[in-house]
């Protein structure tokens, strides 16, 4: 369980909402904020270097909170959220809550609030490409994975030909894989990749099944969910059959644990390279 930092109760005077009154005179809000991470090490040697320092939050925030005006609070939180992120490195996950005591609402209430819990996950894709300039687009692809507010490339490996999977007759591909953190949920990473996929070339409506691609991204392992839907599967259901996506991942971390085969990723590949042995 991560140790947590509470900062209750934050006023802070702005001026978001959807109605023109709250633009034009403004209205008190109220944050509470939990911050989770790992404050052993800085119970151990007193030194705020290796904690998050709450006055720095509270001086934070207010001045993220007045950067631009949202009519949703539901976007406020949500921008405060990414912003502290990026800020702290060492923040693993976020609760936050804006409450608008002071809602111009036509009703006898005490308060008004939006909720959001934020985490990061750690997240293996796989990569591959073989229409139209592949290499480049795999490295414009990671980098705008790495540009992305709501994620941080970890580690990548070099892209390595191999022959196409599946017995479609198409160019070699280049293949490899990458380690991400991201805020993203499972469904909303997808849809993120698709956008990236796209900008690179793909026209997805003319995407054949085992087809070529001018670029391919694949979740393989998502924290260690498990989940199986219309959409998306994890970890990737044809993960333990292919050797041009295990081997790169070896390379990354030779130990992850697939969680429902409870085999490792070096494991797996070495299954795979005695199969096409045999």
């Amino acid at each position: 369980m991560m140790d947590e930092i509470r900062i209750d109760g934050l006023k802070i005077y702005g001026y978001h909402g959807v109605y023109p009154e709250e633009e034009a005179k403004g209205q008190n809000f109220i944050l509470s904020l939990r911050l989770f991470l790992c404050l052993q090490e800085a119970g151990l040697t007193d030194d705020l270097a290796l904690s998050i320092s709450y006055e720095e939050v509270c001086l934070f925030v207010k001045e993220v909170f007045s950067e631009k005006r949202f009519s949703l609070i539901e976007a406020l939180a949500e921008h405060l959220s990414c912003r502290l992120f990026a800020k702290y490195p060492k923040l693993e996950e976020l609760a936050l809550t804006v409450s608008k005591p002071e809602a111009p609402i036509d009703a006898d209430f005490s308060n008004v609030s939006v909720c959001i819990r934020r985490k990061r996950h750690l997240v293996y894709l796989a990569y591959g490409a073989n229409e139209g300039d592949a290499l480049r687009q795999i490295k414009d692809g990671l980098q705008m994975i790495a540009d992305d507010p709501f994620c941080e490339l970890l580690a990548a490996t070099e892209p390595e030909r191999s022959t196409p999977y599946g017995g479609v007759e198409q160019p070699d591909f280049y293949n490899g894989a990458a380690k991400i953190r991201t805020l993203y949920g499972p469904h909303d990473l997808l849809r993120f990749l698709h956008k990236v996929e796209e900008a690179q070339g793909l026209d997805r409506s003319k995407k054949t099944h085992w087809g070529p691609r001018p670029l391919d991204l694949d979740i393989l392992f998502y924290d260690d969910l498990v989940l199986a839907g219309p959409e998306l599967v994890i970890p990737h259901p044809d993960i333990q059959n292919r050797d041009f996506v295990l081997e790169p991942l070896v390379k990354l971390e030779p130990q992850l644990l697939h969680p429902v085969l409870k085999k490792t990723a070096a494991e797996l590949a070495a299954e795979v390279k005695e199969k096409h042995l045999v």
